[in-house]
C-alpha cells in the first residue's frame, strides 16, 4: 500500500510541479505561461501547439500525448526558452521573439510586441515539493537529453545505441 501511496505521489507532480530555473527566471516561465495559455491545461491555440506553453508538437522532442502532461510541458518549453537565449547571445527580450515566432524573432521581425507583454507582466506561481520537483525534472532532462541513446529495454537491460559514424570522436 505504501509503494502505492508513493507512486500516486510522484505521478501527481508531473500535473502539479512548476519549473524552477535560475538561468531563466521564475517570473519569465510563469508569463510566458500565462501569456501561452492562460494557466489552461488543455489549450490548443493554431493547431500544431499543445499545452500550457504552447508547444509546436512538430519540433517536440515528444509524442503529441506527453505534451499534455503539464511538467513535461514546462520543462520542454523552459529548454526551448534556454535555447533560444543562447541563439540570442543572452538577450532574454530576443529569445522571447524567437520563442514565439522562430528565427525572424532573432531578427527583431516579429514577436517584440509579445516578448514586451511577457517581461512586463509580474506574474510568479507559488511552488510547493521544490526539491521533489528538482529531482523529477533532472531525471525528465537526462531522459530528453540521452533519448537517441537509450533504444529499447531488451533481455532485462538498456540496449544502447551506438553513434552514427558521422559521430564518433576521431583519434
Amino acid at each position: 500500500m505504501f509503494v502505492i501511496f508513493k507512486l500516486s505521489f510522484w505521478f501527481g507532480l508531473l500535473f502539479s510541479c512548476r519549473v524552477d530555473d535560475p538561468e531563466i527566471g521564475n517570473k519569465i516561465i510563469d508569463s510566458v505561461e500565462y501569456q501561452e495559455s492562460g494557466g489552461a491545461v488543455n489549450v490548443r491555440q493554431n493547431g500544431h501547439c499543445i499545452g500550457l506553453m504552447q508547444i509546436d508538437y512538430r519540433y517536440s522532442p515528444v509524442s503529441k500525448k506527453l505534451l499534455r502532461v503539464p511538467y513535461l510541458n514546462r520543462i520542454i518549453g523552459v529548454r526551448a526558452i534556454r535555447y533560444w537565449r543562447r541563439k540570442a547571445g543572452g538577450d532574454m527580450k530576443l529569445a522571447l521573439a524567437s520563442y514565439n515566432c522562430g528565427y525572424a524573432g532573432l531578427r527583431g521581425v516579429c514577436g517584440v510586441g509579445y516578448a514586451n507583454a511577457v517581461l512586463n507582466r509580474n506574474k510568479i506561481y507559488h511552488r510547493e515539493y521544490v526539491s521533489e520537483c528538482s529531482y523529477l525534472g533532472s531525471v525528465i532532462n537526462y531522459l530528453l537529453d540521452n533519448k537517441h541513446y537509450l533504444v529499447k529495454w531488451r533481455n532485462k537491460k538498456w540496449q544502447y545505441q551506438p553513434l552514427p559514424q558521422h559521430q564518433q570522436q576521431q583519434p
